[in-house]
């Protein structure tokens, strides 16, 4: 019997399921694949946010096995300390943005899509139970 693909589609709204809402803890995130992007996912205060895992700054991963610190709704890079906003992935210490992905929790499911004609939502969305 072949596993079942865990990115499949999961509705017709173009949303794919990322994760189990159990597997994000605290504040500490989590990465994934979704096509040929790398996304990162972190839970913060009933939300879960969900980016393309590099910092526009330098070009590097945001959530790795080092880091990427989380306080309240920010998120600060391991590399140079850039610090962005995860509900609206806006950088507070700099300039650029975070790209990022609408997020639906289903039935305990973490799922997520691009939204706009670049491909990124602007900003964390609080949908689904």
């Amino acid at each position: 019997m072949a596993m079942s693909d865990p990115f499949q589609e999961l509705n017709p709204d173009g949303y794919t399921k990322v994760a189990d809402l159990s597997e994000l803890i605290g504040k500490k995130g989590i990465v994934r694949k979704l096509g040929d992007d790398e996304i990162a996912l972190v839970r913060l205060e009933g939300k879960v946010a969900a980016f393309i895992n590099i910092c526009p700054h330098q070009h590097t991963r945001l959530i790795n096995g080092y880091g990427g610190q989380v306080s309240g709704l920010n998120l600060t890079c391991p590399m140079h300390g850039w610090t962005y906003n995860l509900e609206t992935g806006v950088c507070i210490n700099g300039s650029g943005k975070l790209k990022m992905l609408e997020v639906i929790i289903q039935d305990g499911h973490v799922l997520v899509r691009k939204m706009n004609p670049a491909g990124f939502h602007d900003g964390m969305l609080e949908h689904g139970k």
